[in-house]
Order: C-alpha cells, then structure tokens, then sequence
C-alpha cells in the first residue's frame, strides 16, 4: 500500500506536468498572437505606404496643372496688355 507521502509526490508530479503544458500552451498562444501582430503590422505599413505614394503622385499632379494655370494667367494678361494698346 502507499504511503500518504508517496501519494503526496504522485500528485505533485502531475501537477507539475499539467503545470509545464498549460506554460508550453500559453507560449504557443502568446507567439501565435505576435505572429499575427506582426503580420497585420506588415499589412498596415504597406497600404500607409501605398496612401503615401498616391498622394506624392496626387501632389506632382496638381503642381503641374497649377503651373500650367500659371502659365495660361501669365499668357492671357500679356494678351489683355497687347489689346489695350
């Protein structure tokens, strides 16, 4: 028969196995869990960099036609000049 100290010990080691899996399952989920922050993380800096290159472009655009106002303003004040002479 067993001994009060020996049943003592039994349990013991078995709490410590479910202990050391319950860890090892805990691990497993908090690396699960970076993974995919670090995935969406990924995800999220490739459409912000997407928005930035559409707007740099949305940018040059609108420079240019603001340059061509520019040059259509300058081009029909000289005329208006030219006619009032």
């Amino acid at each position: 028969m067993l001994e009060a100290q020996e049943i003592f010990y039994i349990v013991l080691a078995f709490c410590s196995l479910w202990f050391t899996l319950f860890l090892c399952w805990l691990l497993y989920q908090a690396t699960m869990l970076i993974k995919r922050l670090h995935g969406l993380i990924d995800e999220l800096r490739s459409k912000v960099h997407s928005v930035e290159e559409q707007i740099h472009i949305l940018k040059e655009k609108l420079d240019s036609n603001l340059s061509l106002i520019h040059l259509l303003t300058e081009g029909v004040r000289k005329i208006s000049e030219l006619i009032r002479r």
